[in-house]
């Protein structure tokens, strides 16, 4: 367990990979989203790499982390900006001819629906990415080896 801040809040090795992955791949999965426009589309390329980062680094350290934490997880965090495109739903919305009642039912479903889609899917990227990550380090030998007794 890694204690931080004046709480001492204890954080698991597993979660602080995700979190070095994911946080890493968010100011570049927002990036490319400006830079594509801002329209529909929305690129999971960097959470790859973010799962890949976090699935190196972990490998690298030879923890006994669970893979699928450690790769589902910065994905999620990486995919956390395509919740903007609950907007465009939104927007949608608005000009829906339906009763005020079946928009509020409609948007609520396909945001849970949306959501869900969303972040389960770059979670799996991420996984992919962690997976690969971890057989980067063991090719290239970036395992460090336990200490003993200390």
């Amino acid at each position: 367990m890694v204690r931080i801040g004046p709480f001492h809040l204890r954080m698991t090795e597993t979660w602080t990979y995700a979190l070095i992955g994911g946080i890493a791949s968010v100011p570049l999965t927002v990036g490319l989203y400006w830079q594509s426009g801002m329209g529909s589309e929305f690129s999971l390329n960097v959470v790859f790499f973010g799962g890949l980062f976090a699935g190196y680094l972990a490998k690298a350290a030879s923890t006994e982390v669970d893979g699928f934490s450690v790769g589902f997880r910065p994905g999620v965090i990486g995919g956390l900006p395509g919740l903007w495109l609950l907007v465009d739903l939104f927007e949608a919305a608005t000009v829906w001819a339906e009763p005020l009642w079946f928009r509020v039912v409609a948007v609520s479903m396909l945001m849970v629906i949306f959501t869900s889609l969303l972040l389960g899917f770059a979670g799996f990227v991420g996984f992919i990415g962690a997976k690969v990550g971890g057989w980067l380090a063991e090719k290239i030998g970036a395992q460090r080896t336990p200490l003993v007794g200390g």
